[in-house]
């Protein structure tokens, strides 16, 4: 697969713009549930030009009663109230330099920084010897105490 065939502005070249709630960056809540989201992650989902995020948003504590098959997320009290203040919380793009001139385009880092945090290491099992168990960032450690706690809960 190359650049060329991947939709890198999968809703439209204009989504950030025309559905303007897509830029909210923060967590999100619906009913007892609440997540992270941040735009910065995917903006050439949004026609911008890709660059190195913000470290990942973290929650205060997760819980998992061990009578429940679900989890419970605790965030910081100010990141909870967030959501109910939108404007002052979108993603801020400057819409003349950050525009893609073409769609695949990014910073000059982030591939080297995508490489190294977010694209998964393809090993041959066969080649043996190999470990499969890839270096922990710094930015990453809370992310990581976080998924190995709900996984051996």
């Amino acid at each position: 697969m190359s650049r060329e065939d991947v939709s890198w502005t999968p809703y439209g070249r204009d989504a950030g713009t025309e559905v303007l709630r897509s830029l909210y960056t923060g967590v999100i809540r619906f009913a007892d549930v609440t997540e992270g989201y941040d735009p910065a992650r995917s903006r050439r989902q949004f026609g911008y030009r890709q660059t190195i995020p913000r470290t990942m948003m973290v929650p205060k504590d997760v819980y998992r009663p061990s009578s429940c098959s679900t989890y419970i997320v605790f965030w910081e009290r100010s990141m909870d109230q967030l959501w109910g203040n939108l404007p002052s919380h979108f993603l801020h793009i400057a819409i003349d330099s950050d525009l893609c001139e073409y769609p695949s385009e990014a910073d000059e880092d982030y591939m080297d920084w995508y490489r190294t945090r977010s694209h998964p290491r393809i090993i041959n099992p066969d080649s043996g010897g190999v470990s499969l168990q890839r270096p922990v960032l710094v930015d990453e450690v809370s992310y990581v105490i976080i998924v190995q706690f709900l996984m051996y809960c």
